[in-house]
């Protein structure tokens, strides 16, 4: 089954790189049919997310896809599992479940992305992992260094002709927008060698992948 229906009335897609918190920089990507930029901003709070998104004419013609960002107050380094004690989740008192801090991936925003999906908006979720991997980027470079984000620019300026993109290292989070809004064009485009389908659901919305 198609991911879009009615696909020859998109002509705008949405790539929102979201951050977990709103310390961390977020990023929106617009691209049109022939993959060029149209739009490339930062966000850093929801409501920045909500403002653009909100006023975006024409959310009817548009494919919308946002990242699902980690959960930056989960027990991801040494320092925070050694300063834990080691008791099981919620059985023990002394071991309370703040701020969800154990789960891997965070929920910011789902409420609204949900509701602008009850309004008959195309929006899902991707993950930049399958998209940097799709788009053949090195993964022997650890993530979002100067290195892993020189790699992602090259590619995109390159391999797709993305000549709108600057020289100079764009934030990674603007990079990862446009991942995002190339897998959004490529729902609605029947590539034999890219097959976009849903490969789960996250806070009720479905997660595109290739």
């Amino acid at each position: 089954m198609d991911i879009i229906r009615d696909k020859n009335s998109k002509v705008s897609f949405i790539g929102i790189s979201l951050g977990g918190i709103s310390t961390i920089e977020s990023a929106v990507a617009v691209l049109d049919r022939s993959l060029h930029i149209i739009t490339l901003d930062k966000l850093f709070s929801m409501s920045d997310v909500k403002y653009f998104l909100d006023n975006f004419a024409g959310k009817q013609n548009a494919v919308i896809m946002v990242s699902i960002p980690e959960n930056e107050v989960m027990l991801s380094h040494k320092w925070k599992y050694n300063s834990r004690t080691y008791d099981l989740v919620n059985f023990d008192k002394k071991m309370i479940n703040r701020e969800d801090w154990t789960n891997r991936f965070s929920s910011r925003g789902s409420e609204y992305f949900n509701e602008l999906s009850t309004k008959g908006t195309d929006i899902f979720r991707f993950d930049t992992d399958n998209m940097k991997k799709v788009i053949g980027n090195c993964c022997a470079f650890r993530d979002r260094t100067p290195t892993d984000c020189k790699s992602l620019q090259d590619t995109l300026r390159i391999k797709y002709n993305m000549r709108e993109l600057p020289v100079n290292m764009l934030p990674v989070a603007q990079l990862e927008a446009i991942l995002g809004a190339m897998l959004a064009n490529m729902t609605i485009i029947n590539n034999i060698e890219f097959d976009c389908k849903v490969i789960g659901e996250f806070e009720n919305l479905k997660v595109i992948g290739i």
